[in-house]
């Protein structure tokens, strides 16, 4: 960018102005992406029918395709210009319910094979429930709903999801059996720091005057 010389002064000029547009999200409900996550929703149907009659490696297909189509649904958001107020909001509730779904039925709806025990369901659904509540209380406070995911959240989201399939992979490769029970304490623990991170950013969130970091 040069300099303007007018006799012996210097003038710098004006910042150019990018004339690329905005990212923005679309208001249209068929959307690809949106399309894509309600397939993983319907997928829950035959993945508990799978889950319930102990048909393990059918049910781990499914959990694999649903886990594709979490990632892929993201990318076509981006790489179409498909991103969508509906598909922000609803893709990660959809995330929720589905893997609260998948812990019921793996600890309550095994009949006869083998189950996640139901002490770690209550865990995984209590760190939710919490969480949401939680996001209800500092709304109703302080009119703030701008609560960020936290590095311990994604850990614990990440081990979940793992330990889901891994118990799954059980019926195909048994020597997984060999590191249960030891993920479920993993699990646990990561349940208890990822809440404790959240309540201390709701504390700071209730706080007057106290930014996030």
């Amino acid at each position: 960018m040069g300099v303007m010389i007018s006799g012996s002064s210097t003038q710098s000029p004006e910042p150019e102005k990018s004339n690329s547009p905005a990212p923005s999200e679309t208001d249209r409900l068929l959307t690809v992406p949106n399309l894509i996550t309600l397939f993983r929703i319907l997928l829950i149907i035959p993945f508990l029918q799978a889950v319930t009659s102990g048909n393990d490696p059918r049910a781990t297909l499914i959990f694999f395709i649903a886990g594709m189509s979490d990632s892929i649904d993201g990318v076509l958001a981006r790489a179409l210009n498909q991103s969508s107020k509906i598909g922000r909001l609803v893709d990660p509730i959809a995330d929720k319910i589905l893997n609260g779904i998948a812990y019921v039925a793996m600890s309550f709806f095994r009949g006869s094979h083998p189950a996640i025990p139901a002490w770690l369901t209550i865990l995984v659904l209590a760190r939710d429930l919490l969480i949401l509540a939680g996001v209800g209380l500092v709304y109703a406070r302080a009119r703030r709903s701008d609560f960020r995911p936290t590095l311990a959240g994604k850990l614990n989201t990440f081990v979940e999801l793992w330990t889901l399939g891994l118990f799954l992979g059980i019926s195909v490769v048994p020597a997984l059996a060999t590191i249960f029970p030891a993920l479920y304490y993993v699990l646990a623990l990561s349940i208890f720091i990822s809440l404790a991170t959240y309540v201390q950013q709701g504390r700071r969130m209730l706080t007057p005057l106290q930014p996030l970091p």
